[in-house]
């Protein structure tokens, strides 16, 4: 067993939602709580990927951008931001919060030098502006930071004790996720540990770390710092509070497992970059200059705020299936739908008594087919009837088989996954799959042991090139043979997950299946020379879109490789952003098609000499049959000429000499306009404008 996997981020599904939970909406929404800390240290500037920033800055961007996140994946969560350590404190509103919002600065208690920017509330437009503009500035003149810039060291508890408050003024908050996200460079959160203050400070911080343990609150604290110059926690009080506020479910199948073992980690990496750099700069040749930039625990952070942002875009458990590797060995595993066909919702509709106005209540009753009699349900039921739903229903005949056999049969196999056996990767083929695949992730609550049991597989699958068959049985469907594909994690270049470990679920046909497209006689293959296989090759090559063809195209498809799952709809994200851009009061971005639409045609592509002539090629190998469209002017002359005889009835001078040519038809206007080839388009007064000032031009000529 690999001793690391507990803490191993890309395997750790502790906070993703299970569908089993679709009957209680509350454990599917979550409540988060951003705790900013407001010490002068947090506006010193620090530069962050070449840019000049603050602590503060990048902490407030940050939230706004989970806050839009959250706008658009989860509306119904809640979300608050309280700054503490400030000079300001909130306005007693002496009205009961009731978790749907309110103006920054009022709360029902306020505590010193704790200020609410926003109340606990679901994500909105109004949400976001309100965390974007409230920039240094204005935290400046209208909050301000304590006086002397330094810390309170209880103010950490009054924040936590404001963000208790939070939680129970919502009715769900036993049953919600609840997490405190706490953004502070402070070392020392309650002042050092010699400190007057300190024992007193502490014993208040646990008294309401105990208060939120009863909402089952989790937390998580980010040093920003860290990203620009060495940090390291002082004592032991924050490991110590991650400890103590670990979520729900943390801790108690994986130990440090999961969001704490991120956070219990990054503090030891950090402090260990911090230790490393303070002796690189007291060292021979230190002289007591500044520290380098601190890449690693820039690199840190970075990893955190990826695992933080992956928990924030939970995704949804479709099925748990229990996989029987032997008699002795199973294991618990979460499948995901990753594609689903969308349909529009039914819609439900009620019918009522005209009469009494009244909604009717629908009975079933079954009817015999061959004499009208009565049946009652058992009888009814009694048999079932087993016939195509769609395609060619003629092909099979309809079988009739007692329910009780039925059910006897469906029993004999057991729920689940069952392993039959392995294979090479090369025995699955592309027309394999009979249905969107699914997605296999461990299930450690369900199962414990079983994340490190498929990891184990699940590197054994890939070191060797070998998949999996297996036996799925859901419910009262029938069982069919799938197969398991293992994926490995694919990092982009910034070190951001492109691909998640796991396996793909495949669904396999069996070896009589019958399909509707096989009902359909299809077209003869036609016969192919080698000539022409090598013209659909060149082209091929030629407009390849990994970088053209030949020597250079072959270096060019190492260097890029095209993905069309990268590739975002350009309507849709276009619309998203104006909706957007509207909401949150900003200027549209612009916006040109011929640029920022990734579906057209690369024109690089086509122009270059080899991609003519490989076109050319082609053509000249597929030559095209049948008979060539006739142009557009001889068309015209052709329309022309059957009017003839019906333009020749009609005296157009004589008529528009008496004005009698406004009392023409459309079809009479169109006759003469048909004649001389001109547009037929428009409104009556359109066409007889266009007749009036033909026939003026030709009695004046």
């Amino acid at each position: 067993m690999d001793d690391g996997y507990s803490q191993d981020n890309s395997w750790d599904d502790e906070a993703e939602e299970d569908a089993d939970d679709k009957f209680k909406p509350e454990a599917l929404k979550e409540k988060l709580i951003f705790l900013i800390d407001a010490q002068e240290e947090m506006f010193k500037e620090i530069v962050v990927f070449g840019q000049p920033s603050t602590s503060f800055d990048m902490a407030r961007l940050t939230v706004a951008d989970l806050l839009r996140l959250k706008a658009w994946q989860h509306p119904d969560d809640q979300l608050a931001v309280v700054l503490y350590n400030t000079r300001e404190k909130d306005k007693p509103t002496g009205a009961a919060e009731d978790g749907g919002g309110g103006g920054g600065g009022t709360s029902l208690v306020s505590f010193e030098g704790v200020w609410t920017l926003l109340d606990l509330q679901r994500p909105s437009a109004e949400a976001v502006k309100a965390v974007r503009d409230f920039s240094a500035d204005r935290f400046a003149a209208e909050v301000g930071s304590l006086p002397g810039g330094g810390r309170r060291d209880s103010c950490l508890a009054d924040a936590l004790w404001r963000a208790q408050h939070c939680l129970g003024g919502s009715k769900s908050a036993d049953k919600s996720l609840n997490t405190i996200v706490v953004f502070s460079n402070d070392p020392e959160p309650c002042g050092p540990a010699s400190g007057p203050g300190f024992k007193a400070a502490v014993q208040q911080l646990r008294s309401r770390v105990e208060a939120l343990q009863g909402y089952r609150a989790g937390l998580r604290l980010f040093p920003l710092a860290a990203a620009a110059r060495p940090w390291a926690p002082r004592g032991g009080l924050w490991a110590d509070l991650l400890r103590a506020l670990p979520g729900p479910g943390e801790g108690e199948a994986e130990g440090e497992g999961g969001a704490v073992g991120d956070d219990l980690t990054m503090l030891r990496e950090l402090a260990a970059e911090a230790e490393a750099a303070s002796q690189a700069g007291a060292g021979p040749g230190g002289g007591g200059s500044a520290p380098p930039l601190m890449s690693g625990q820039q690199a840190v952070l970075n990893r955190l705020f990826d695992a933080f942002r992956r928990r924030l875009a939970r995704k949804r458990t479709l099925m748990r299936l229990r996989w029987q590797l032997s008699d002795r060995a199973a294991i618990s595993v979460r499948a995901y739908l990753l594609i689903s066909d969308a349909a529009k919702a039914a819609k439900k509709m009620t019918p009522f008594n005209p009469t009494t106005n009244q909604p009717l209540k629908a009975v079933t009753s079954y009817v015999s087919v061959s004499d009208g009699a009565l049946l009652d349900r058992p009888t009814a039921v009694a048999t079932k009837v087993f016939e195509l739903r769609t395609g060619n229903r003629a092909r099979l005949p309809q079988v009739v088989a007692p329910s009780s056999e039925v059910a006897d049969l469906a029993a004999l196999v057991p729920n689940g996954l069952a392993l039959l056996g392995f294979k090479p990767r090369s025995c699955l083929q592309l027309w394999h799959t009979t249905r969107a695949a699914y997605f296999l992730r461990p299930d450690e609550r369900s199962g414990p042991g079983s994340t490190a049991s498929f990891i184990a597989l699940w590197r054994a699958m890939l070191s060797q090139d070998r998949i999996a068959l297996c036996r799925l049985k859901r419910g009262a469907s029938a069982p069919r043979h799938v197969a398991l594909v293992a994926q490995d994690e694919q990092l982009s270049e910034y070190g951001m997950q492109t691909e998640a470990p796991g396996m793909y679920l495949i669904h396999l046909p069996f070896a009589d299946d019958i399909r509707h497209p096989e009902a359909a006689v299809g077209l003869p293959n036609p016969t192919l020379d080698e000539a022409q296989e090598g013209a659909a090759a060149a082209l091929i090559a030629a407009l390849s879109l990994a970088g053209g063809g030949g020597d250079a195209g072959a270096a060019a498809e190492e260097e890029e490789v095209f993905d069309p799952s990268q590739v975002q709809n350009p309507w849709l994200q276009r619309h998203m952003t104006v909706v957007e851009s509207l909401a949150l009061s900003e200027p549209i971005p612009e916006w040109d098609p011929q640029r920022d639409d990734g579906t057209l045609p690369r024109r690089e592509l086509w122009e270059g000499a080899a991609a003519a002539a490989a076109v050319q090629a082609f053509r000249e190998a597929f030559p095209q049959q049948g008979t060539k469209r006739k142009p557009a002017a001889a068309a015209r002359a052709a329309k022309a000429a059957e009017a003839a005889d019906a333009y020749d009835a009609v005296d157009w001078a004589g008529l528009l000499r008496s004005g009698g040519i406004k009392k023409l038809k459309m079809d009479e206007l169109k006759t003469y306009l048909r004649k001389h080839q001109l547009k037929l388009t428009g409104k009556k007064e359109e066409l007889l404008d266009r007749v009036t000032s033909h026939l003026q031009k030709a009695e004046g000529g």
